[in-house]
């Protein structure tokens, strides 16, 4: 090392602090930004927020246009129509070019209102795979009209397998299911 030559300093990164991880996933929406215990204690804090329980797994990781994000399983619908004593009825059924169409609409005691649509294509399905197809789009629309009533735009898991993009992320998961059991 030459002693007549400035020495040059190159600066130390920090490691980034939880709050400034938080802030990105927030303004972009991915997940993947965090490492897995701060995914694990988002997931945390967003039940606790919500008023679920997350050792029922109420959300599902998926890689959504190279996004990690959250959505509503069936767990989590469940929950916030109970929490929230949230009661739903379906208004209208109706078959319109090989859609199946479902309208529900959600109540709270507060008389606040909210309604939404499930449509499901049925084509020329026949017996028990129409019948699925006809429950599935119900259970759509509640749920669906459930988020929406709640102010939550998650994606429901019976949207997850119509999004051609959409890839369930398992390792994720996973990390999740292994924290579960550590807490237990």
């Amino acid at each position: 090392m030459n002693m007549n030559q400035p020495t040059r300093t190159v600066p130390v990164r920090e490691p980034e602090d939880l709050a400034s991880r938080i802030e990105r996933v927030l303004v972009a929406g991915d997940l993947k930004e965090l490492t897995p215990e701060q995914r694990t204690r988002y997931y945390r804090t967003l039940c606790d927020t919500l008023g679920l329980n997350w050792l029922a797994k109420p959300f599902e990781y998926i890689v959504l246009n190279g996004k990690l994000q959250l959505y509503a399983t069936r767990n989590a619908t469940d929950q916030l129509r109970f929490v929230h004593t949230i009661s739903v009825s379906i208004v209208d059924r109706k078959l319109h070019d090989g859609l199946l169409i479902v309208h529900a609409k959600a109540r709270m005691p507060s008389g606040r209102e909210d309604e939404d649509l499930g449509v499901v294509p049925i084509g020329n399905a026949q017996g028990e795979a129409k019948s699925n197809l006809i429950m599935k789009c119900v259970t759509k629309a509640k749920r669906r009209v459930t988020l929406s009533i709640c102010g939550l735009s998650f994606i429901d898991e019976t949207e997850v397998d119509s999004i051609p993009a959409a890839k369930p992320a398992a390792a994720v998961t996973a990390e999740l299911e292994k924290a579960i059991e550590a807490y237990q």
